[in-house]
């Protein structure tokens, strides 16, 4: 089961690498940075994933796709250590890794970065959601590459950074006040 679990972790990893290549070099995911436990996704400093989000992600992925909480977790997990590779700090790396994770699955679970997520999101999807891309497109590595240079921007300028969520929070607010969804 362990050896399962790490070849889905290592295809889910080569797929999120073609996906940033434009970002830089996440280089390649090791064995040891899948660690097996029991079911939850814990992120720490040491990168844990869970060998029951993996395998349960791979026997649904045929029926549901990505758009499963266990793909959700799989690809926070990676992300945000594909981030980190790419010298995000921790903070913004737990952003990019959830807003990678919406995108790809459509379900917003990273709690405590969702206005991040949320730009992150608006980024990609400027004009509907589609979240059926293929990792290997040329659009997709493009947009990838404009919402890791809004990240690597907010890092070096943390003004730019709270101006832009502050934006984002009255538009938000606008928006509840009109009635309308965000």
């Amino acid at each position: 089961m362990k050896e399962k679990a790490i070849k889905i972790a290592i295809r889910e990893w080569d797929n999120i690498k073609c996906s940033l290549e434009r970002c830089g070099d996440i280089g390649e995911l090791a064995p040891e940075d899948v660690v097996t436990d029991d079911p939850i996704l814990v992120l720490t400093k040491k990168f844990l994933l869970f060998t029951s989000s993996l395998i349960e992600m791979d026997k649904k992925l045929l029926k549901y796709r990505y758009r499963i909480p266990e793909a959700s977790d799989v690809f926070a997990a990676l992300a945000i250590k594909s981030a980190e590779r790419l010298e995000l700090a921790r903070g913004l790396a737990l952003a990019f890794g959830g807003g990678y994770s919406y995108v790809r699955t459509g379900l917003l679970r990273l709690q405590g970065t969702e206005l991040q997520q949320a730009t992150f999101f608006k980024i990609f999807f400027p004009q509907g959601a589609d979240f059926n891309w293929d990792f290997n497109s040329s659009l997709v590595k493009t947009k990838f590459k404009a919402v890791f240079d809004k990240f690597m921007r907010w890092q070096n300028n943390p003004q730019l950074y709270a101006v832009d969520m502050c934006m984002t929070n009255a538009n938000t607010l606008n928006l509840e006040l009109n009635g309308e969804k965000g």
